[in-house]
């Protein structure tokens, strides 16, 4: 669901927030292999999540980042993206990213780099991981003002304010959580 959500990002030249959105900036600004720099971004956090949370979800973030990182790649491959209206596509993509984020936190993992970092904070605080991503969110879209034009800019916060408000409303620690 992740890589679906930003392969629809992906293909109307749109952003997102977080690790990714920081990945999407260098690709665009670049020309470099989104899924790669998804990939060499994500590698500090790695660090947090072994000190702080554990190798069991590090390795599963590890696992799931790869996962997200060549699919992001492969599908527009196998899926025609020909006629996308950016709006759609933004709000589309942050339902299916929030449904992934929150799937991946409720087995003990997630899709790397800010997505750490609010797990720990939510895991050990109760400050709701959305509303941490939401935060940083506004520094990625501080960039982007650099690097996409202003209607895609919007789409794109669009996106980014449901997929936060779907985790911070759906993600909760008194829910049914995998270890």
């Amino acid at each position: 669901m992740t890589a679906f959500g930003i392969s629809l990002l992906h293909a109307a030249g749109l952003i997102t927030g977080q690790a990714a959105g920081l990945a999407f900036l260098i690709s665009y600004a670049t020309g470099a292999n989104f899924g790669l720099v998804f990939l060499l971004v994500n590698l500090p956090f790695y660090a947090l999540a072994a000190a702080r949370i554990g190798w069991r979800f590090t390795i599963r973030s590890l696992i799931a980042v790869t996962g997200v990182s060549l699919l992001t790649s492969a599908l527009p491959l196998v899926l025609s993206y020909s006629v996308i209206q950016p709006h759609v596509a933004a709000v589309l993509a942050g339902f299916c990213i929030g449904i992934g984020v929150i799937g991946l936190f409720r087995h003990g993992s997630s899709g790397g780099g800010v997505g750490i970092l609010a797990y720990y904070i939510q895991e050990k605080t109760g400050f709701r991981a959305g509303w941490l991503q939401a935060m940083i969110d506004v520094l990625i879209f501080a960039g982007a003002l650099f690097v996409i034009d202003g209607k895609a800019l919007l789409a794109s916060m669009l996106g980014a304010a449901v997929l936060n408000a779907f985790v911070a409303f759906n993600h909760r620690t008194d829910w049914y959580v995998a270890r």
